[in-house]
């Protein structure tokens, strides 16, 4: 028997229902990966030199030695620049009614007695002797010429011209038999000397440090002991050169000389913006321009900021040489940040905390960070916890 069979249908799909399809999945694809994609860069160890070249205000741990205002005369005893120990004695100062015909009287005398000695040691052969005045003959024609020419160290010469007379003194003191008309000399002597130190006060050193005479009149602003009080606005006038002198001792008192703590001083750096690179306890290498050849090595100790002002300590812990005057100058400071690299990019705020993304496993993980320095696109981190994970090899986002 025969038995009619069914046809079966095909149906033939349009291609373009499966580029359709391929389009969809593309963009599904692509959504998928930009949601979920996070561009990362590996952090590096490395460095970034820093260097800054500003003008700098000079600040000194010193004290003023003082003397009674109505003085007549200052003899000075320690050379400018020189260090002195506690309790050494630096000045001799006169009050204002000394009698210079005293003075002068005593000084002939002097020379009466030195006159009386060497002709008493005539024709003895006393070759120590004419040893001592050669080289004060040699010291007073130095001190001749320091005065003709201008230049050299007065001060210093002058004292050693004065120990080499007393030098020879008590060596003729010792040298000559005393007689009795050497005996009444020295009593007039005596005499003389007592009325003269009745006027004479001893200003001596309250604790070791270097003698300057030299002052500007900023020196109670600009002091050690004053850091927390100087303004931004005291050290724009030093840096523009308006600075009005103050007094530098109580009334009634005037200064003799400075004290100065040679091995602890201070720059002021004044910037207008907040600056990273000046973090405290950032160390410097620091130059004076068309000043001195040697280098200092300074820390930053703190900072003053005013609105947007600021000027940052720099504590310097070596011999102030050749600056033991100087109260502006231009400085040239360098550093090397060391530590994390990363694109500055990198960096994001978060709730006003400076930091970066670490990724691991496509998930990202917020990691306060210390910004040490930015420079040319990168910039040295540290993480505030070092706990945090974020190490060298780690994948920061970008």
């Amino acid at each position: 028997m025969y038995t009619k069979q069914k046809r079966r249908v095909t149906v033939k799909a349009n291609p373009k229902f499966y580029v359709f399809l391929g389009v969809i999945a593309a963009v599904v694809i692509t959504i998928v990966y930009f949601v979920t994609n996070i561009n990362t860069v590996v952090v590096e160890t490395g460095e970034i030199r820093f260097e800054d070249e500003v003008p700098v205000v000079v600040v000194r741990d010193e004290q003023m030695a003082p003397a009674e205002s109505n003085y007549g005369r200052v003899n000075f005893l320690v050379p400018e620049g020189e260090r002195v120990e506690a309790g050494a004695a630096v000045a001799d100062v006169y009050k204002w009614a000394y009698n210079d015909k005293v003075m002068n009287e005593l000084t002939e005398k002097q020379k009466m007695i030195e006159q009386y000695q060497e002709n008493e040691r005539s024709g003895s052969g006393d070759q120590q002797l004419v040893e001592i005045q050669n080289t004060i003959t040699a010291k007073a024609a130095e001190v001749k010429e320091i005065i003709a020419s201008g230049t050299g160290d007065l001060l210093l010469a002058e004292a050693e011209l004065k120990s080499l007379m007393e030098e020879k003194r008590d060596y003729l003191k010792e040298a000559v038999t005393m007689d009795a008309k050497l005996e009444e000399y020295y009593g007039e002597e005596e005499q003389l000397k007592e009325r003269v130190d009745g006027w004479r006060e001893e200003v001596t050193a309250a604790q070791a440090g270097v003698v300057s005479y030299y002052f500007d009149g900023a020196e109670q602003i600009f002091n050690s002991n004053n850091l927390q009080q100087i303004t931004i606005a005291d050290v724009d006038d030093i840096l523009q050169g308006t600075t009005v002198p103050e007094e530098t001792a109580e009334q009634g008192q005037a200064p003799i000389f400075r004290l100065v703590n040679n091995f602890r001083w201070y720059l002021l750096v004044r910037k207008e913006q907040p600056m990273l690179e000046y973090a405290n306890d950032a160390i410097y290498e620091i130059g004076f321009v068309n000043y001195i050849n040697r280098q200092y090595q300074g820390r930053v100790a703190g900072h003053i900021a005013e609105d947007n002002d600021f000027f940052y300590v720099l504590e310097i812990s070596e011999d102030i040489g050749e600056l033991l005057n100087t109260r502006r100058t231009d400085a040239k400071l360098a550093t090397v940040f060391a530590g994390l690299k990363v694109p500055e990019k990198a960096i994001v705020d978060n709730d006003g905390v400076s930091g970066v993304y670490v990724v691991v496993d496509r998930k990202k993980t917020f990691v306060p960070v210390t910004v040490k320095v930015i420079k040319e696109g990168n910039a040295i981190i540290e993480p505030l916890d070092e706990a945090s994970g974020l190490l060298a090899g780690s994948e920061v986002a970008l």
